[in-house]
């Protein structure tokens, strides 16, 4: 019996090792995946911010506001009938709609992305059957979406990434920018600075740069300065912030304000994103550090309770030979008295 025990302690021991090594490898590596479907919301505000309004041009009325309190509602949902798409696979396909409002409920802006993204890197992917970005104004079918898109990779790394840019539609370099606790959360901070940069040309009214009749046609810029702060672990986005401006640039150089401020997550927004981050990363350490560590120790003190078992059936043998005679093989004491 001793045996038999021992040969089990050490194989069940053997095994535990083993699959501590394997679960912050091949299984890690298995489990670590952006979501097909993230049903995720985020919620940024703005106030004091200067927005242009169409249509009180249009009805005589002072057509700029600089009182403006502005929410972006962004909303990341997936497709899971995408032709690149399949459960167990590496593409997932997100719907990204945003929709931007003042507090009136006056729509401002509107976007809806459709993006091919990596979900092991988190980068959008070049090539998509569906992918496109709507602005209301111009849709675009071929625009090359690489880049880090609305999450960062698993283990995030203290290093410069390409971050995709709706706007632009292209991706720019976004700079780590240190460490900082977010609701006690430890993140990474990233900054990405996009100088001013011509976005499309625009058929204007002559009077927004002082004409008096007719129409100009001038170029719409756009700038911003965004900050994101990044869970590591899990890459997960926890906070984000923009300093923005949109704007036309008229003759002799005279700018046009069309939207200019910056937009903060709300502290619910941030609350949420911490607060999923942190149970996500916890999964991670219990899958890729805990559950090892255990499986190792418990393994180890296996395997040498299994040999102890197995030597100590041996020593016993050689323990009861003595002179060439087992124990029961030598006399019996005569009692005396």
């Amino acid at each position: 019996m001793r045996r038999v025990a021992g040969i089990l302690l050490v194989t069940l021991g053997v095994f535990a090792i083993s699959l501590g090594i394997l679960m912050p490898t091949v299984v890690f590596d298995r489990l670590a995946l952006a979501p097909l479907d993230p049903d995720s919301e985020t919620v940024a505000q703005g106030t004091n911010m200067t927005v242009f309004y169409p249509g009180a041009l249009a009805e005589g009325g002072n057509p700029i506001r600089t009182d403006a309190t502005v929410t972006a509602r962004r909303i990341v949902s997936g497709k899971l009938d995408a032709p690149e798409v399949e459960v167990n696979g590496d593409v997932a396909l997100w719907r990204v709609g945003l929709v931007v409002e003042d507090e009136r409920g006056t729509l401002i802006n509107a976007v809806e992305q459709w993006v091919c993204v990596d979900r092991r890197t988190a980068q959008g992917l070049e090539n998509c059957e569906q992918q496109k970005i709507d602005d209301g104004t111009n849709e675009a079918t071929d625009v090359d979406q690489r880049g880090l898109q609305y999450k960062f990779p698993f283990d995030t790394e203290r290093k410069d990434y390409e971050f995709f840019d709706v706007s632009l539609r292209k991706a720019l370099p976004i700079a780590y920018d240190g460490e900082e606790s977010v609701n006690g959360l430890a993140t990474y901070r990233f900054v990405q600075q996009i100088d001013a940069v011509k976005l499309d040309a625009r058929e204007v009214p002559a009077s927004l740069f002082g004409g008096a009749t007719g129409s100009l046609t001038v170029d719409r810029m756009y700038q911003n300065v965004r900050k994101i702060w990044v869970e590591p672990r899990t890459g997960q986005i926890v906070k984000g912030e923009e300093a923005q401006k949109q704007y036309l640039r008229g003759p002799n150089g005279r700018d046009f304000t069309l939207i200019e401020g910056t937009l903060a997550w709300t502290p619910q927004t941030v609350q949420n994103q911490v607060d999923d981050a942190r149970e996500a990363a916890d999964k991670l350490a219990l899958l890729t550090r805990t559950a090892p560590i255990v499986l190792w120790t418990v393994g180890g003190l296996m395997v040498i309770g299994g040999l102890l078992l197995l030597l100590m059936k041996s020593g016993g043998r050689m323990s009861r030979h003595r002179g060439g005679r087992t124990r029961s093989e030598e006399p019996e004491p005569v009692p005396t008295g």
